[in-house]
């Protein structure tokens, strides 16, 4: 791009032609147009040269920007993702324009200090323009899906050398330029007061260095090959370091391709495995997501009766989140299981990123619907707050108490007959043949749910007043419960990955016994 424009800012003659020296900016016609300003100033040149050299210069501007701005416009998303890279660049060709316009003022006022501020204002108005394409050239290049810019970056490279469009001298800039960046993060995360967070990122930020290294070696032969492999160790380096970023601030920033932040580190994890890198990266990414969607969970259970109890609009979006998060549910088997299996992380990618979309959907829906309600006023102060807020806005009082779970409520959601049977029913199923692997893993990722929500709600029992010796029994089997529970859950799930009649028998055992306990739980919560 930069060098288009240098093309087209030529006032018509050559250096060699105008006799002229080279001038102080990156572009040689922006140079000879200066030195045009100053030779007509001294009286060397006459009017209609430079008159001649301004219009073409002018013409050829307004093309350059014209054509800039519908690059940029044509590619879909572009003007909303890079506003700033893209204004700075707008501004600057403005900018230069307003500069041809101070030398032309010496075409009816014949002053040369017109045209020796206007040779100075071409010179600063170059090298911001000069500026502004270089920042725009590298906000496009790490533009994409990549959770790291730099990924973004080393994929257009990538695809530049597979077509022959990249020549060494560009390639070995980049290469420079992203050298010096993993450097800078070396020395900034040796600084780091946490010694652990120093490790990581500094040992994340040395593998990406290891894959610089190895994708400079391309220069010697041109061998592809050695720059994809390269890549690789390159990429884990990136992903590395997105992940410590992540559990730093312990939240997700990742914006493509879903919605869901959360989901998109798992997918881009997957992704990973598929082409080859560490497994672990994937272990620890589901690892980090599973708890997150189970709060997810919990939180949707708790509004999805009374959202199906209000406005038909807002009923008609329960069912829509179910199934996203049926979806999200099915994938996290596969994921497990692609591990070895790699043919499956696809599906595993296409199912969470079909639930995340769903998820979005639904929940923008009744998003809107809430916010469209009726304010309520506190009870306390008389201050309008809105429907769904719990404490108001006024004097802090609370405006909806939480109703917190007991142990009986807990217990009959993990253990109820139905969810048993559904569990059994599979279990009797996977032992004669009746399913595959996969469908039996979905039906584990259920009832893992299950638990899930179960020990979540464990987690908010009220802890105002002292419970009784009763109440603190029963919170103490249920805990044992859920453990036995969990590792019925793990017996079954061994067998779907190694396919052990043994681990299919276990499982099937604890899973009864934890549900003969869950069962008592209820039972005696009942009698009290």
């Amino acid at each position: 791009m930069e060098e288009s424009v240098q093309e087209t800012l030529n006032p018509g003659s050559s250096a060699e032609e105008a006799g002229l020296d080279p001038g102080p900016t990156p572009s040689e016609n922006t140079n000879r147009l200066i030195a045009l300003c100053l030779e007509a100033a001294a009286g060397r040149r006459d009017a209609q040269s430079l008159r001649q050299a301004l219009t073409a210069c002018r013409f050829e501007l307004t093309g350059a920007k014209d054509a800039f701005y519908h690059q940029v416009k044509d590619e879909p998303g572009l003007l909303d993702t890079l506003p700033e890279a893209i204004e700075a660049v707008m501004d600057a060709f403005d900018a230069y324009g307003e500069a041809l316009d101070g030398a032309h003022v010496w075409l009816t006022r014949q002053d040369p200090e017109v045209l020796q501020a206007a040779a100075g204002s071409l010179a600063e108005a170059y090298i911001a323009l000069h500026q502004s394409l270089l920042g725009y050239e590298w906000a496009y290049l790490s533009h994409g899906d990549e959770p790291h810019p730099a990924l973004n970056l080393m994929l257009k490279v990538q695809s530049a050398l597979r077509q022959g469009l990249m020549d060494d001298e560009r390639f070995d800039e980049i290469l420079d330029r992203l050298w010096e960046h993993f450097t800078l993060g070396i020395e900034t995360f040796e600084a780091d007061s946490d010694p652990v967070r120093a490790n990581r990122g500094a040992q994340a930020s040395r593998q990406a260095l290891a894959g610089i290294q190895d994708m400079d070696m391309y220069l010697e032969d041109h061998d592809l090959e050695v720059f994809e492999k390269g890549f690789v160790r390159f990429r884990e380096g990136c992903l590395l370091l997105v992940e410590q970023i992540q559990d730093s601030i312990g939240e997700a920033l990742i914006e493509c391709p879903t919605p869901s932040p959360q989901v998109n580190w798992v997918i881009h994890a997957a992704r990973a495995v598929v082409d080859g890198l560490d497994p672990n990266l994937l272990v620890r990414a589901q690892a980090w997501f599973e708890p997150q969607l189970a709060e997810s969970y919990f939180r949707f259970e708790q509004c999805a009766e009374a959202a199906l109890e209000g406005p038909i609009r807002m009923a008609e979006q329960v069912p829509v989140a179910r199934d996203g998060f049926d979806r999200l549910n099915r994938s996290l088997p596969l994921l497990r299981l692609g591990i070895e299996r790699r043919e499956l992380l696809p599906r595993g990618i296409e199912k969470m990123e079909t639930g995340a979309n769903l998820l979005f959907e639904a929940w923008r829906i009744l998003t809107e619907i809430e916010q469209g309600d009726s304010e309520t006023p506190c009870p306390r102060c008389g201050a309008a707050n809105l429907a769904t807020d719990r404490v108001c806005a006024g004097c802090g009082a609370m405006l909806v108490r939480p109703v917190e779970p007991s142990p009986r409520t807990l217990a009959a959601e993990a253990e109820g007959p139905a969810n048993l049977q559904r569990i059994l029913s599979a279990c009797q199923k996977a032992e004669t043949g009746q399913i595959g692997a996969d469908e039996f893993a979905s039906v584990l990722a259920w009832a893992e749910q299950l638990l899930n929500t179960a020990n979540l709600g464990l987690t908010r029992l009220s802890q105002d007043e002292e419970p009784t010796a009763e109440v603190r029994q029963a919170i103490l089997d249920l805990r044992q419960g859920i453990a036995e529970f969990r590792q019925a859950l793990d017996e079954l799930q061994q067998f779907v990955l190694d396919g052990r009649p043994l681990h299919l028998s276990a499982g099937t055992r604890l899973l009864v016994a934890a549900c003969d306990r869950l069962a008592e739980i209820r039972q005696r919560s009942d009698a009290t």
